[in-house]
């Protein structure tokens, strides 16, 4: 309770602050929402000449981009921190953070609100409510599909960075693979094949940050409403694992690459 506390208070500091110029603020949102409605639009004309592809309509992807959308954008919203964490690590920032109270990995996620969240919330509402089809009564299961995706976004985040304990140069890869995770969330599970489809539900965990809570709108059930938790749960409980381990070598005084 007390690192929940501790969490929502630097966040909530963190949003103030992306708050405090205005003009800056608006612009960047601005620029986020042309960017997703450009995206958005793409497949609109992509759709204009084909019914479907690999069985996925104009409502379906609409779904999945909406939900990606807002998935990224509660995480870098409040959670801003996992955009760089291997760079905190590299630079030597846990230092100071040790001596504080506990609940490391819940500061370093919230001590940035990245502002082009917000425009990537933004448009993410506006699509599922506009073209995705969602009925009020899924708000429950809409509401958990958003939480854990974004669970299961962040945790790999977290992963990644991990391998900044070992690796100085880990800094730009971890955002390389994040970067992947996302873009391999932000197109139809049907185009996926062969090994990197394999990747999808493994190393860049893409299918359980989106595929499967579209699945679990579109067959509401026991089984699919199961995978989307317990993806949420077990890749948070492996990037916490991966952190702490990381961290006891840090505590130890090793050097990454040593």
């Amino acid at each position: 309770m007390r690192c929940i506390k501790l969490y929502a208070a630097e966040a909530a500091a963190s949003v103030r602050m992306s708050f405090a110029d205005k003009a800056n603020f608006a612009l960047q949102v601005g620029g986020m929402i042309v960017n997703d409605v450009v995206f958005l639009a793409l497949w609109a004309l992509f759709f204009a000449g084909f019914r479907s592809v690999g069985g996925w309509g104009m409502a379906d992807v609409a779904l999945l981009l909406g939900l990606t959308m807002c998935i990224v954008g509660l995480a870098g919203a409040l959670a801003g921190g996992y955009r760089d964490m291997a760079g905190s690590i590299v630079r030597g920032e846990l230092d100071g953070l040790l001596i504080q109270p506990a609940g490391l990995i819940a500061r370093l996620l919230a001590r940035e609100s990245i502002a082009t969240a917000w425009g990537d919330l933004v448009c993410g509402v506006v699509v599922l409510v506009l073209f995705a089809q969602v009925r009020w009564a899924q708000a429950p299961l809409l509401v958990l599909a958003v939480g854990a995706g974004a669970t299961v976004y962040v945790s790999a985040a977290i992963s990644f960075a991990s391998l900044a304990f070992w690796a100085g140069g880990a800094r730009s890869f971890a955002r390389d693979l994040t970067d992947f995770t996302l873009l391999f969330s932000s197109y139809p599970g049907s185009i996926h094949q062969g090994l990197v489809k394999a990747a999808a539900y493994t190393v860049l965990p893409a299918a359980f940050v989106v595929l499967a809570p579209v699945k679990m709108l579109r067959e509401p059930s026991v089984g699919t409403v199961a995978v989307v938790v317990a993806s949420a749960l077990s890749y948070g409980a492996l990037a916490a694992g991966l952190f702490h381990l990381g961290l006891r070598r840090y505590r130890r005084g090793a050097s990454p690459g040593t």
